[in-house]
């Protein structure tokens, strides 16, 4: 998804997410939200990647630690 800081206003059923990226810190950078998740953190340090943390990171960007996403089929 893009990233918007003010983005997360409620609970949305089915969110799409803002279709436009826009940091207010760097109003030119394309940025994607990064949700917890990271396979390599233990709960003694590396808070910002538990699960349901965000954060924002460049698009171009890569980890190899990050990039899963769990769904659930009704």
């Amino acid at each position: 998804d893009s990233y918007q800081a003010d983005a997360l206003k409620g609970l949305v059923r089915n969110p799409q997410g803002p279709s436009e990226c826009f940091d207010p810190e760097e109003p030119g950078a394309k940025k994607r939200v990064h949700r917890g998740g990271s396979f390599l953190c233990s709960d003694q340090f590396c808070a910002r990647y538990i699960l349901g943390t965000r954060s924002k990171g460049e698009v171009s960007t890569g980890t190899g630690h990050l990039g899963f996403r769990c769904v659930k089929i009704p």
